[in-house]
């Protein structure tokens, strides 16, 4: 009741009833921002008693399903849920004693995907972003996860978090590297975002969700050094007019150093851990000498494949007395050069894991690559 004149002689009276079947003629059809991401919005407008609202109502928490009437909107199976709650003022003074009334917004949270071309996979990589609702329990096998968001988020040591691989179905199949980021964008909602990082070929069997990857794989030319390799030594007397000898040292390098270009290969994997078993195999090579009256002998650092060489003064020699000298020819690491060595291994912390390059040199050939 409400004073209608000055004199108080006339008094407005309101009969107000709380409506009923709302949801047949409330809502709103809009797109809203979420984290900057726009989705399908539906916005109810509801007229309730004043004394029946509850902040914290929990048939109206953040993630609960939107009611599908009037059947002519086709809300059926599109999956809205309640995203947020704003309560306004009706705006009379006497109905806003009795009435509130309530807007819920409710979004589709369609996951939002990006693809971009990455040159070292040579493949497009997708970067996937999600939103979920305080209480909504996260279940994902390959990272034996079953708890609730606001829990993950919580704990960023979750194996949820962490890097983990895929193997496509495609044919070659491809094994792609993926890890997760997560924060919060408002007091019930949580954004996640997926990223790939990586993808090439399955490098041996996955275990627990990861495996390693062969990124790419191709051929090049590197500049590269070769130590020579010794084959021969051959020791040359020449008989004086008195009977006595003078000897002369000849030794063969086969083949001889070489510095230039040579084929190489060049291999780029991925771990989710540090690779262990680097491998770079040095050549050593070493120098050799032979001293005696009779001959001398000096080798420059090469690469030798062992033996033996022995000299004698004999039991006739004028000036020494009978002496037997034997000395051993070193085997280097490696004796001699292989078709193809390892030059060089690294990896380094790359993609939620870590990048390894291995270089594979061909030895030196007059036939190219």
């Amino acid at each position: 009741m409400k004073q209608a004149d000055q004199n108080g002689q006339l008094y407005f009276y309101f009969y107000v009833n709380a409506r009923e079947s709302q949801d047949e003629y409330n809502f709103e059809f809009s797109q809203a921002n979420l984290g900057q991401t726009k989705f399908d919005t539906v916005v109810r407008t509801y007229v309730d008693l004043r004394s029946s609202f509850t902040e914290d109502a929990a048939v109206h928490a953040a993630g609960t399903a939107m009611p599908v009437a009037p059947t002519s909107a086709n809300f059926t199976g599109k999956g809205y849920v309640l995203m947020a709650r704003d309560q306004k003022r009706i705006g009379d003074k006497e109905l806003d004693g009795i009435f509130v009334v309530e807007q819920r917004t409710y979004i589709d949270p369609t996951p939002i995907k990006t693809i971009a071309w990455d040159d070292l996979s040579q493949y497009n990589l997708t970067q996937t972003v999600s939103y979920h609702y305080r209480g909504e329990t996260i279940t994902e096998a390959n990272t034996s996860t079953n708890q609730s968001i606001e829990s993950l988020v919580s704990d960023g040591g979750a194996r949820y978090w962490k890097s983990q691989t895929r193997d496509t179905s495609s044919s070659p199949s491809r094994r792609i590297a993926s890890y997760r980021e997560g924060r919060q964008v408002s007091t019930d909602w949580f954004e996640v975002v997926k990223k790939e990082t990586v993808a090439g070929a399955p490098d041996g069997v996955a275990s627990n969700g990861v495996g390693n990857i062969l990124v790419q794989a191709y051929s090049t030319a590197m500049d590269h050094s070769f130590p020579p390799v010794l084959e021969s030594i051959q020791i040359i007397p020449w008989e004086k007019h008195d009977g006595q000898n003078t000897t002369f040292v000849e030794y063969n390098m086969n083949p001889e150093s070489f510095r230039g270009s040579c084929q190489t290969d060049v291999t780029v994997s991925w771990s989710a851990a540090p690779f262990t078993g680097l491998q770079v195999q040095n050549f050593e090579p070493q120098s050799f000498t032979f001293g005696t009256p009779y001959v001398q002998i000096n080798i420059p650092p090469c690469l030798m494949n062992g033996g033996e060489l022995s000299c004698t003064s004999g039991t006739v020699d004028p000036v020494y007395k009978y002496t037997a000298y034997t000395k051993t020819v070193p085997t280097t690491s490696p004796s001699s050069i292989p078709e193809t060595h390892v030059a060089k291994d690294t990896q380094e912390p790359a993609r939620g894991g870590y990048l390894r390059t291995k270089w594979t040199v061909h030895k030196p050939s007059s036939n190219g690559m």
